[in-house]
This record gives C-alpha cells, structure tokens and sequence, in this order.
C-alpha cells in the first residue's frame, strides 16, 4: 500500500502528539517450550473434569508495523498450549489448519512458526518438534490453507503451536474466539492500533471478562517504499512515532460450548470478539469513512466488482438467456417464476463460499455453473435485464451465527438472496437451491434480521417466529375379519419439513429411504405400500401415505394411538439452560385418529384427556380422547404460536414437554370378550 500524502501529513505531525507514556509492552508470560514435568501431573482439571482435552492457554495478539511497500501492515501472533487427555480429542486438535489470504500482488505471509509436542519419559519432558517441511498446503475457498499434525502424540501429552501473520490488510483486525470445544484455562488477546485507525468492537457471549484494559503509549514506526525510490535511488522511508491504543481482553477457566437441543447455531453465543473499520482520521482534520453505517455498507458493495459493480452495466447482452427462460410474456409474475425456474433448473451450485462472486457473469452464463453467490447474483442481473426492480439481499445463515443489527460488520454476512417487486408484492428467491419454490427460503435463512443492499439497505425480518409451519397426519383403522383392523396413513408435511424431505431423498435411493422410514413404525404394525406425493412440485407440501394393519391376538393389547408420532424422550433433559431455545420455526401440528373397536374386542382402558397451555397464548397442547359406539376418536393438537424463548422460559419448556411425552406415551387397553 502506498504512502498517500493524507498519511505523509498525519505522520509528520505525529511527533508533535502528547502522549501518557513510552512504548509498554510487557514481555509475555508464555515462552514457547517452556513446559514442566509438573504440567503433566493432572488426571483431570476443574474446569471440566470430563474433558477430552484442556487449552492450558490460548493467547494471541494484533499490532500494526510499517512494511517495505510505503504503508503499515498487521501482525496477527498466536500461542495456543493444549493437554490432550483422551484420544477422543485427537481428530479435533491434532491437526492445526492456518487460513491465509492470497492476494497475488500482496498475499499474507507466514513467520516465527514453531510447533512441538511434550511428553513425559523417564521423569523427563520430551520434546518432538514438527518439522516445517512437514506443513501440508492447500487452496480452499480463496484462501491459502496450511496444516500440519502433530507428532507422536498419546494420552496425556501437551502439544503447542505459535506463529505470525503478516498481513498487508491494514483495515482489518483478526477476530477472537475465547470458548471453542474444548476449555480454556486462559484465553487472552491483545490489539494495538495507531490512533490513526477507529474500528468499532463487537463483544458476544454471556461470558464475563477477568480483563478488559484499555492504555496508550508512544510507538515507534518504519515504513519504506522500495517501488518508489527517491532522487538519490533508494527506497523512500519515513520514520515516526505514533500514539497506540492497546486494549487488553482476558477470560480464565473459560467453559467449553456444549451443544443443546433447539438452537440455532453456537456461534450467536460463543464468547468472541470482533472488529470493523470505522474511520481513518487524519491530523489535519479530514476523515475518512468506511462502512460507517448500512447505507455505506451498501454503497461500497454495489460499487465493487466482486459484488455489485457489473450489475450496473449494460446488460443486455442476457437478452438470449431471457429468451431461453420464456420470460418475454405480459405477466410479469409469470415471466419472474420462468427467469427462477431458468437459473434453479439449468444452473449448478457448488457450494457457498460467501456472499461475493468468485466468477464474472458470463463465466457463469457459461459454465452454467457457480457458487450461491454467483448463481443468485447473476437472477439478479438476468431479472435486472429483464427491467424487474430487484436488488441483493446479504444474511448470515443459521450456522454462520446472527449478525448484528446496528452496524455492518461484513464477515457476520456469508450468503445473498434476490429481492424482487412484482405488482407491489416483494418476493425473495434463492435460485442456489434446487429444491426451494419461487418465493420460499430455506430454514437456514431464518437466522434473524437480513439486510437489502439498495439506497434504502432496510432490515428484512427473517426470524423463525415468522416462519409458521403447519402439518397434519390422519389415520383411520377400520376391522377387517375376525381380530385384525386395517387403514390409512396419511401425513402432509409444512414446507420446511418437504424441503428437508426433498434434499434427504435427492442424496439417496428412494426406496432405501422409505425402508429406513419404516423403521420409525412399531413392529407390531405392517406397513404396506408407501408413497410419497408431490415430490417434484415444489410449491406443494409433501404428504407421506401407506396402508396399515394389525392383528389383535393377546387377550389384553396395548396399542398407542400416535402410530409413528409420539414425542419419544423430552429434547430438554437438561437441568438448567443458559442459552435461550430456539426452535426452527413456530408450529402447528394436528393428529387425527379414528379406529374401529377391533372385533371380539372391548376397550379396557383409555388415556385421559388433557389441555395445558404454555406461557398464556404462546402454546398448547391438547389431546382429547373418547370411545362412543364402537368407535375410538383421538386428536392430538400442539401448537407454539413462537419459535425463539428465553432462556428463562426453559424450565416453563421442560415441564410443557414431559406432559406432552407422558401424553404422546400413554397406550389403549383392549380386553379380549370371553
């Protein structure tokens, strides 16, 4: 990065800044190998006594140094030390990957590596140094990934890795995960930043910080510039001092993530840290912002190349593509659902790198192939070219973690979606999936606020409360001869329950899957011709149907009525919850069952009816059930009205569902008539 003359203004007037002290550094406590015969001695650790594995620590730290080509780079170090106790952990920490980027005109380089494994022989550290030559790389998702394993590694052995990043990216700072997996007896990191940078700090988790500092000091900076040499043929160089701000977060005896029942991804909870330029400032009073709120966010990502900028170009060059979907129709609706079709149909996904292109448009027109990105940026441009009014949509995905509302912190987003205006109605598409019909998102995308990339970048609300899913399942059994009932089955599944369906059947064979399906089903019943309509048609919701049947021959059975639906186990079993519950999507599920008092036959015993309701107007359950004329009638209803409860709703939660598993359990008694 080259020197421009705001920064040659800045740095000349740096000598003149008051500062609170000299440069403070403090020499880390962590020597690298500085491991004891006493590090050994612990079976367990109080943190967490079943642990696989401890981070005895994890420290890492950011700091701006001048570099060679007229600017200031960013030094990322990092010291992990890790006690391996069982050989359950060995496949998660055994093997350390480093992401790097791979800018060909300034890629990220790699230093100070160091990486060992320690154990004990004969009362003595032993020590197995990873040879560098041993450092594996690889090319993934646009960055340069090197791995390494560590060596003769066994039950009780400490291994520990440090390197540096050097990175010319001088407007980025290197995120921080305190919890992982694993616990961490410490977790520390340090970032020390030139008052000429103001970045905005994102804190997440529930966990409380044993540091959070903040300090000034006085730093001394070397940048040169060997491409552009002064009068005299040497490089250019400025040297200065600078006031640095140097702030200090430290958490100890850090808990692993432990994953629970109903939620949406570990990472919205995960104790981390993270950064986003806010402003550059100049002493001579000008500013320079970025990002500085969602309409600079949007700003920026229309004008750049790898998102927006080409579909401000002409495109009519996609006249043949519009063509080729049958898109040049009078309704509009119809001609949107056809360019959609066009692209999920005739255009392959694989996989999802981001929310950014990784290809041009008319690579993609070409290969007829790309990432989500690629393919849903480009029904961008194909219903931009066909004068629809339609922008991008970024989310972060359920996986990804939620990102944050107020401000655009970039790397929270890693997925984009179309918005389209169709006779004052707003459709959002997601042509990357196969399986997802015109106007419909996946339950992945429910992860919370998105964000239109327009003039007006609003949020979009895309929480699971939103998202309403309604299934129904009726069976009926009537008698056929002496001591046997047969029937139906007929269950219709909601929308995101025939889209899982649909992706599930799309990897395997159909038949195996519904032979796996069976298995869901009492022994005691026999199940005969299984289908499943509408696969294909995607707007419709997928309805799974099958004869049954079942002979009576004890001179008592019991027989649960929920055939294949009965809650089996309480998906809370947890004592206490910390995290909030969150559950995919609110839901309405109904059960229906009608039978036929078997022949030679009477009812013993039915279960109770019961109505509870759950936290006022947010859920029920009811189960109604009654015997009248030699016919048996049952309904079984649940119902919550929201998908996301706070955690202090769980022990509210975990009471609701052992009623509904004791409900979904209880069996009908037939008493053979002697």
């Amino acid at each position: 990065m080259s020197i421009s003359r705001a920064l040659l203004f800045f740095i000349l007037c740096l000598g003149t800044v008051p500062v609170a002290a000299q440069k403070s550094k403090a020499k880390s406590k962590f020597v690298f190998g500085d491991v004891k015969t006493e590090d050994f001695t612990p079976s367990f650790y109080p943190v967490d006594s079943l642990a696989g594995a401890v981070y005895l620590f994890d420290v890492g730290s950011s700091e701006y140094e001048g570099n060679h080509k007229g600017g200031l780079s960013v030094g990322f170090q990092k010291q992990t030390r890790i006690r391996l106790l069982t050989k359950n952990s060995f496949n998660d920490l055994a093997t350390v990957r480093i992401s790097m980027g791979t800018d060909e005109d300034d890629p990220e380089k790699l230093d100070n590596f160091q990486a060992a494994t320690y154990n004990i022989d004969n009362g003595k550290v032993v020590v197995t140094k990873v040879d560098k030559a041993s450092i594996f790389k690889e090319k993934e998702n646009g960055y340069q990934v090197l791995k390494f394993t560590f060596p003769n590694i066994k039950e009780g052995s400490i291994i520990e890795y440090t390197f540096k990043i050097i990175s010319p990216y001088d407007r980025y700072l290197e995120s921080w995960t305190f919890q992982g997996d694993y616990p961490k007896l410490w977790s520390e990191y340090t970032v020390n930043v030139p008052q000429i940078y103001n970045f905005i700090t994102s804190k997440q988790g529930y966990l409380q910080y044993d540091v959070d500092a903040t300090e000034t000091y006085k730093d001394h900076f070397l940048i040169q510039d060997f491409d552009r040499p002064d009068v005299a043929g040497s490089s250019q160089s400025l040297s200065f001092f600078a006031l640095v701000y140097k702030h200090n977060w430290a958490m100890k005896n850090v808990p692993a993530m432990k994953k629970e029942a109903y939620i949406r991804s570990l990472n919205n909870y995960v104790s981390k840290i993270s950064f986003q330029l806010y402003e550059i400032n100049y002493l001579d009073g000008t500013t320079k912002l970025y990002m500085k709120n969602w309409n600079g966010m949007a700003a920026t990502l229309m004008a750049a190349q790898n998102f927006g900028y080409f579909l401000t170009d002409d495109l009519s060059w996609l006249k043949d593509d519009i063509k080729a979907a049958d898109a040049n129709g009078l309704n509009l609706l119809t001609n949107a659902m056809n360019i959609y079709a066009y692209v999920q149909k005739k255009f392959n996904s694989v996989g999802s790198y981001g929310f950014r292109l990784s290809q041009s448009f008319r690579t993609t027109d070409l290969q007829k192939k790309g990432t989500s990105a690629d393919l849903n940026l480009f029904l961008i441009a194909l219903l931009k070219a066909a004068d629809f009014e339609v922008n991008p949509v970024l989310l972060s995905t359920r996986e990804h973690g939620k990102p944050n509302d107020n401000y655009p912190i970039m790397n929270q987003f890693n997925y984009v979606i179309a918005q389209v205006k169709i006779n004052g109605k707003t459709y959002l598409l997601d042509a990357a999936n196969k399986f997802i019909a015109f106007g419909k998102l996946g339950n992945e995308c429910y992860n919370g606020n998105a964000r239109l990339v327009s003039s007006d970048p609003y949020a979009i609300n895309l929480s699971a409360d939103s998202l309403k899913e309604t299934s129904r399942t009726e069976v009926s059994l009537l008698n056929d001869g002496p001591n046997k009932v047969s029937g139906t089955y007929s269950s219709q599944f909601g929308e995101m329950q025939s889209l899982d369906l649909r992706q599930t059947i799309s990897k395997e064979n159909k038949e195996d899957f519904l032979k796996e399906l069976k298995k869901n089903y009492s022994d005691e019943i026999n199940i005969e011709n299984m289908v499943i309509d509408s696969l294909q048609l995607l707007s419709e919701r997928v309805t799974l149907k099958f004869d049954l049947g079942k002979k009576f021959e004890e001179d008592i059975v019991y027989f649960n009525p929920m055939i294949g639906k009965a809650q089996k186990e309480n998906p809370f079993a947890a004592a206490e919850r910390v995290y909030p519950v969150e559950m995919p999507y609110a839901a309405d599920d109904t059960y229906v069952f009608n039978m036929e008092v078997p022949n030679g036959y009477k009812v013993d015993e039915l279960p109770k009816t019961a109505k509870i309701d759950f936290n006022g107007n947010q859920g029920s359950f009811e189960y109604t059930i009654a015997e009248s004329a030699g016919v048996i009638q049952m309904r079984c209803h649940l119902v919550f009205n929201k998908a996301n409860f706070e955690s202090k709703d769980y022990k509210k939660l975990r009471d609701f569902y052992s009623i509904v598993v004791q409900k979904e359990s209880e069996q009908i008694v037939f008493k053979k008539i002697q």
